[in-house]
């Protein structure tokens, strides 16, 4: 008889304190949720941002300028002209002049005018490398070989990152396959370090090129579901 009371006085409090958890319960899963919802748009849009700003200070406003010179000579344009139709017919500009030139690729033109750097002391060290370097990347995207991905051991044995196979050579003493790995970096995964790793040290992974990007450039966040972390050997 002496515990009913102290049953009674409990049970509201229980009751009550219930709905106050499950209300700022159900707020926070509302307000992660939106978060969600807005950080894919936002991360896009500011990566675009960069991507034409870094474009504008390169390229884009010297063509700017020279479209205002010409449309108004000496004269004021208005802001509407400088902050939107200039940048416009710039970027239509850029673009097809990229296409003449990309008519120009395989032309005597471009043949002599590759000769004539490759010639010049000094310049063609420089030119030689990122030549290669681009017809490079041209061949791989056609077939489709940098969309191999695997784990290596980095920045220190224990750890692992994923990585993309970019091409492959041989020691000259043992025969040996050596594959040129490359390392993105998060978030930007355009940024990285090139490595070079026997073939028997790194593990293929399943994951494909998207999969992969998305990993890294979430931070792990959208990792798939499974990976092959273990070697065979291990």
């Amino acid at each position: 008889m002496g515990d009913e009371p102290t049953r009674e006085t409990i049970r509201p409090a229980t009751a009550t304190a219930e709905p106050k958890w499950s209300l700022i319960t159900a707020i926070r899963n509302r307000i992660i949720e939106g978060l969600l919802l807005v950080l894919p748009f936002a991360i896009t849009f500011w990566v675009i941002a960069w991507l034409y700003k870094t474009f504008r200070v390169l390229v884009l406003d010297a063509v700017i300028e020279k479209v205002v010179e010409v449309v108004f000579g000496e004269g004021q344009p208005p802001g509407y002209f400088i902050n939107f139709v200039a940048p416009a017919v710039a970027i239509l500009l850029v673009l097809f002049s990229l296409y003449v030139l990309g008519m120009f690729l395989h032309s005597r033109i471009h043949r002599m005018i590759d000769w004539v750097i490759l010639h010049v002391p000094g310049v063609t060290v420089i030119y030689a490398a990122v030549r290669k370097m681009f017809a490079t990347l041209q061949s791989q995207r056609q077939t489709q070989k940098f969309q191999r991905v695997v784990l290596i051991a980095f920045p220190h044995p224990g750890m692992r990152v994923p990585a993309f196979v970019t091409s492959s050579c041989q020691d000259v003493v043992t025969g040996r396959t050596i594959l040129c790995i490359y390392v993105p970096t998060t978030p930007v995964p355009t940024s990285g370090y090139m490595l070079m790793l026997p073939e028997e040290d790194v593990t293929e992974v399943s994951w494909s090129l998207d999969e992969t990007l998305q990993a890294i450039m979430s931070g792990g966040i959208s990792v798939p579901d499974r990976v092959e972390y273990f070697s065979a050997q291990s």
